[in-house]
């Protein structure tokens, strides 16, 4: 059977004693709000992001220049029905020497796709293992969470499929939404207009929501990142007071900005 956990592998320049020392500098490449220690073997840290993650790691295996594995033991998520999916996965960190330079192999063991989880956490160790911790490798500096930090795109556009998929749009609108978002639809649009800030968008929504009938159905694609932007496919079928039955084909555009959604656009 094909291992579905979530593996991702990187070459750097410097040596394995380097590459070891900086996955232990846990603070460097993956929050600056860790605590507890995260040198040693059975040192325990938390993990906390907003409002949105947190777990706490216990360091079960550690061989200097090849290998360091976390157990996580506990875990949180406020947008999975199973708040403890991470519990009992384990995070591997196994380094080799290819081609002259130093391999870094990363599995999340026990993140399958089955996990609710799973897109919003691809994305999210895509970024840390892919960009932060190379980064902190090479020039010492990593890009890890800060209480300070805004949401990626990566992290805005994960989000927002994991709520989408739940339908939950006004808890997308809430929590995602900049406080003077545009909406914008095509001209001469039946069904919708021209909203812009955060209160006019919800309302637009909401007027919309109030003359659906009868609900028959929806599905809405996964995110496709480019630049600042991302977009989705979102098929909907419903009746609709004045209109009929209604079947929408449609592009959803969203553009972000200091971690929010600045505008989101319709093509239909």
């Amino acid at each position: 059977m094909e291992n579905q956990n979530f593996t991702t592998t990187f070459l750097a320049d410097q040596t394995s004693e380097e590459v070891f020392n900086a996955i232990n500098n846990v603070r460097g490449w993956w929050s600056e709000e860790i605590e507890g220690n995260t040198e040693k073997l059975n040192d325990e840290f938390t993990y906390h992001y907003q409002d949105v993650h947190r777990c706490k790691m216990k360091i079960i295996e550690s061989i200097p220049g090849k290998k360091v594995v976390w157990l996580c033991t506990d875990n949180y998520f406020s947008f999975t029905k199973d708040k403890s999916e991470w519990i009992g996965t384990k995070i591997i960190f196994e380094i080799s020497q290819q081609e002259g330079k130093t391999q870094l192999r990363f599995t999340h063991d026990g993140l399958v796709p089955e996990y609710e989880c799973y897109n919003a956490c691809v994305n999210g160790w895509t970024q840390y293992i892919s960009q932060s911790l190379p980064s902190l490798i090479s020039t010492g500096k990593g890009q890890p969470n800060s209480k300070e930090k805004a949401y990626t795109i990566h992290e805005i556009a994960a989000r927002f499929n994991e709520l989408a998929q739940q339908e939950k749009w006004f808890d997308i609108q809430d929590e995602l939404f900049s406080d003077d978002v545009k909406s914008v639809d095509p001209p001469n649009s039946p069904y919708f207009g021209y909203a812009e800030g955060k209160g006019n968008v919800r309302k637009k929504g909401e007027d919309f929501v109030k003359t659906i009938e009868e609900f028959h159905g929806a599905h809405t694609t996964e995110p496709v990142i480019g630049g600042n932007h991302f977009a989705v496919g979102r098929e909907m079928d419903v009746t609709a007071k004045g209109h009929g039955r209604i079947q929408l084909n449609e592009i959803m555009m969203y553009e972000v900005k200091d971690g929010k959604i600045i505008s989101e656009q319709f093509f239909y």
